[in-house]
């Protein structure tokens, strides 16, 4: 088996002219840039994809701020409901307004 070995010797197997590696250099160098560029192009186009969305976003979401602000139903204070407190200070005369208790700032006690 050595023998047999040692006739091959340390050639190659193949013979490759210069013209042929630089050629294939060449290729690999260009398919490597042009994927560089295509990864750039596809990265940009998402984020417009990503921008315009969130433009239309905005513009729907103030759109029905401003129609949904114009069609609330304001209630008359006529019709507005009483609490029963407002119902108890509403009955109450001046004079009975004048005894009730108050506080003043200095008599509340502090916790």
């Amino acid at each position: 088996m050595k023998d047999l070995l040692n006739d091959i010797g340390k050639k190659m197997p193949y013979q490759e002219n210069e013209a042929y590696l630089d050629d294939l250099i060449n290729q690999a160098t260009e398919q490597a840039i042009l994927h560089e560029r295509k990864k750039k192009t596809s990265r940009r186009l998402a984020m417009m994809i990503t921008s315009a969305a969130a433009v239309v976003l905005l513009v729907v979401g103030v759109g029905l701020t401003v129609i949904n602000h114009g069609s609330k139903t304001v209630i008359p204070v006529q019709q507005q409901v009483e609490s029963p407190m407002d119902q108890f200070l509403n009955s109450l005369s001046d004079e009975e307004v004048a005894q009730l208790p108050y506080y003043e700032i200095e008599e509340i006690p502090e916790y």
